[in-house]
């Protein structure tokens, strides 16, 4: 990808994003060898590269430092997860540091803070982590009130010997725990719960009717991070889930194996899109263990792709869904089944890519 190449034009996008996008904490964008996804600043209608991604120079003994999450959004998280793996914090420090911008960005409408509530009018939020080392991981689901689930996760998996806490007991665990409480709803949340009352049914029920509306700017999703730290793996996942959802609606995201997985000795995964469909699928689970059979990222987040889609198909549902992937040598790859971008940090600097998409 030539460095000088003009990015694709997102459209207006609010202030604050702008900000975290474009501030100093990110890197100048370079190319990447290893990885063959399409640039975002390729011309519309340009296909993604159907090559399988090449192995980083050396094989299995060169390993890098790599960091790649979803959305736009995640630009700024991994500027933060990359000054954190910098000063000496474990792959999974990075992880928990990176995705936290994005839960205290209340301009982000599906994540934390700000995020879209459930049919009730409450920010519910799930998350978890994973180490690829000890395959140690812990998650939370449905918790109120909570600015960092992601955190409360992390403790899930060093303080307790369970791996997923939910709704009142996530809340009474994270009390317990000395972590503080505040209202996650903003007054844009509120306002837009509001006016979502008082819209007509339309033929959906509450929770499928943010689906109809869902698609600009990608704001309708998770935040779901991999580092990659020199053969060592972490993963992260963070979301307010479906807007207007079933109070107790819990996705994909809190689910190891099926939002998120990571092995040293295989690779790492995370997942972004209708969590239903994912979960049917086990769908990161899959994806690893497509890459410790010796599969490509690439070749594997397809697989898991084309899972998910014949699952779709054979009961007549729609949706879409993305995975990234990260091999054991840190190679990378992102692809969806509609669309999808995803930021990619190493040390070359920072950059949006556009992810492949299954045909």
């Amino acid at each position: 990808m030539p460095a000088d190449t003009p990015p694709v034009p997102r459209g207006p996008a609010p202030r604050r994003r702008e900000l975290l996008v474009t501030g100093g904490a990110l890197l100048a964008a370079a190319s990447l060898g290893a990885c063959a996804a399409t640039p975002l600043a390729a011309a519309p209608g340009d296909k993604p590269d159907a090559r399988a991604l090449p192995q980083p120079p050396g094989g299995f003994g060169a390993r890098p430092r790599r960091i790649v999450s979803t959305w736009w959004f995640g630009q700024a998280a991994n500027a933060a997860a990359w000054q954190r793996l910098m000063a000496g914090g474990s792959p999974l420090d990075a992880c928990e540091t990176g995705v936290q911008v994005t839960e205290a960005d209340p301009a982000i409408t599906s994540v934390g803070y700000g995020g879209l509530p459930n049919a009730d009018g409450v920010v519910e939020l799930d998350a978890c982590v994973m180490r690829g080392d000890t395959l140690e991981c812990g998650g939370v689901a449905a918790l109120r009130n909570v600015l960092h689930p992601v955190s409360v996760a992390r403790l899930v998996m060093e303080r307790t010997r369970h791996v997923l806490v939910v709704g009142e007991g996530a809340l009474a665990f994270a009390r317990a725990q000395g972590m503080p409480e505040q209202d996650l709803l903003t007054p844009e949340s509120r306002a837009a719960w509001e006016a979502w009352r008082q819209q007509p049914a339309r033929g959906a029920e509450p929770w499928e009717q943010a689906l109809l509306a869902a698609g600009q700017d990608h704001d309708h999703d998770t935040i779901g991070m991999i580092v990659a730290d020199q053969g060592r793996l972490a993963t992260a996942v963070t979301t307010s889930g479906l807007a207007w959802k079933l109070p107790g609606r819990v996705g994909d995201s809190p689910i190891i194996g099926a939002g998120s997985y990571c092995d040293d000795e295989a690779g790492a995964a995370v997942s972004t899109g209708v969590g239903e469909e994912v979960i049917r699928v086990g769908g990161c689970l899959a994806i690893v263990e497509a890459l410790r059979r010796g599969m490509t990222p690439r070749r594997a987040g397809l697989h898991g792709l084309q899972r998910v889609r014949r699952g779709m198909a054979l009961a007549g549902r729609d949706g879409d869904v993305a995975f990234l992937v990260a091999s054991r040598d840190g190679a990378v790859w992102g692809g969806g089944l509609k669309s999808f971008s995803y930021a990619l940090t190493d040390d070359e600097g920072t950059r949006l890519v556009r992810g492949e998409i299954l045909t």
